[in-house]
């Protein structure tokens, strides 16, 4: 018999942790990219949008990757996958410190980089979670995430001191060789595909049979589920794409990654703007990591309660009042303001990686989901590449980053909507719903 949840540990905790340190470092490179934007702006004197536009390169090139990459860990295992990842992230870092022209910029790491942190990011840190839990889903990807926000506090500020002492070069040095030694020893010694692999099941579960008539088991029916053909449909990316549901995911996504990518890509090039220190800015985008890691955590546990349509809704409210804090920044402003602002956008965007994932395995859980959530996550790279490029060309336009900003809060009650109407909880409820509805 399989060992049951309070009787002795689970491994999946393991392939938890494990999915935090490889997203802790795989996204300190998505993350870290606002520091590295403003050290490169004052060498090579690019135009903002055309500079920002190789972080655009690099997302749109991210979001079609992990549609490969979702595919692969499905059909070989993260072991093999992600080491082959690491390095190819770690070579395109070391190339981008001999660029001299923007078409090396835009290949090395637009392209390069992108490539190989699509085999490390979200969508094989999601094919090996959904895999391992079920019941606790949201609390397991919550944590795992969670590595994003950590990866945040901890490597940013530094970064941008090593930036301010060594240069930028030396900066991506460092990150590359944590890259390549830290996740190829994570995936040979700690991460395994699936719990069948090891004899258990999901959320280290055993199967309660119930007996019938002549003595023949047969398996309790899932409570969560509302919509028993929807939930039994073998569901792949192709016939996932014929659905209104996968668009509306798909362009909820899109504006909400949107929204985060404007300020996320241009927040330290702001707050340089209008007179701040550039070590403070670096340790906003560090305290804005670790509220994310709570946004994440908090997200995923709460979504398992109240359900995720909800728990995104609230979230939302907090993006925005982010952005608005955003909007009443100028020179002279106390430097508590930027604390403000990362507590509540850091909140929102921590939440941002925890929920579509968990609602899109609410309705297209089963063996394709790693290919959907790839072709999901399109959406997303399509969003951070408009959001990261708008920015730098309304500044360059005008002047201001303020009728970017002011766009954001438009595109994040469209996010809402859209996941409200592809309605999640008409498929499976959560647990915490269940509950409610037995009583």
């Amino acid at each position: 018999m399989q060992r049951s949840v309070g009787t002795s540990f689970f491994y999946g905790w393991v392939i938890v942790a494990a999915a935090f340190l490889c997203l802790a470092l795989g996204y300190a490179v998505w993350l870290s990219f606002s520091v590295f934007y403003v050290a490169i702006l004052d060498e090579f004197h690019w135009s903002r949008a055309a500079t920002a536009a190789t972080f655009s390169v690099f997302t749109i090139v991210y979001g079609f990757g992990s549609m490969a990459s979702g595919t692969l860990v499905d059909r070989l295992g993260p072991r093999l996958t992600m080491p082959v990842a690491a390095v190819l992230v770690a070579t395109g870092l070391l190339l981008t410190t001999r660029v001299s022209s923007l078409p090396e910029y835009y290949l090395f790491f637009g392209l390069i980089v992108a490539v190989g942190l699509s085999g490390l990011g979200m969508v094989p840190s999601l094919v090996l979670l959904n895999a391992w839990f079920v019941r606790r889903r949201g609390l397991a990807v919550g944590v795992a995430t969670a590595g994003i926000g950590v990866g945040t506090m901890a490597l940013v500020p530094l970064l941008q001191r090593i930036i301010l002492d060594q240069g930028w070069r030396v900066a991506y040095v460092v990150l590359a060789v944590c890259i390549a030694v830290v996740i190829p020893l994570l995936s040979a010694f700690l991460l395994r595909h699936r719990p069948s692999d090891m004899g258990l099941l999901p959320d280290g579960m055993s199967r309660v049979p119930l007996v019938v008539h002549h003595r023949q088991p047969r398996m309790r029916p899932d409570p969560t589920v509302v919509d028993g053909a929807w939930a039994s449909a073998a569901w792949t990316l192709q016939s996932a794409a014929l659905t209104s549901r996968f668009w509306l995911l798909l362009v909820g996504r899109y504006l909400e990654v949107a929204t985060a990518n404007v300020l996320i890509t241009h927040h330290v090039a702001f707050f340089v703007d209008n007179g701040y220190d550039r070590l403070l800015a670096a340790a906003t985008v560090g305290s804005m990591g670790i509220v994310g890691s709570l946004g994440q955590v908090f997200s995923g546990t709460l979504s398992d309660r109240i359900g995720r349509e909800t728990t995104h809704t609230m979230f939302v409210l907090l993006g925005a009042m982010g952005v608005a804090v955003m909007l009443l920044i100028g020179p002279g402003m106390p430097s508590w303001v930027l604390y403000a602002y990362a507590l509540t956008f850091g909140l929102f965007w921590g939440s941002t990686s925890v929920l579509m994932p968990v609602l899109s395995a609410d309705i297209f859980q089963g063996r394709g989901l790693g290919s959907i959530l790839g072709g999901l996550y399109v959406g997303g790279g399509l969003g951070a590449a408009s959001g990261a490029f708008l920015g730098g060309y309304v500044f360059d336009l005008t002047g201001s980053y303020d009728l970017a900003f002011a766009l954001a809060i438009p595109a994040l009650s469209g996010s809402c909507l859209c996941y409200w109407v592809a309605a999640p909880r008409k498929v499976r409820l959560v647990p915490g719903r269940v509950r409610v509805a037995n009583v």
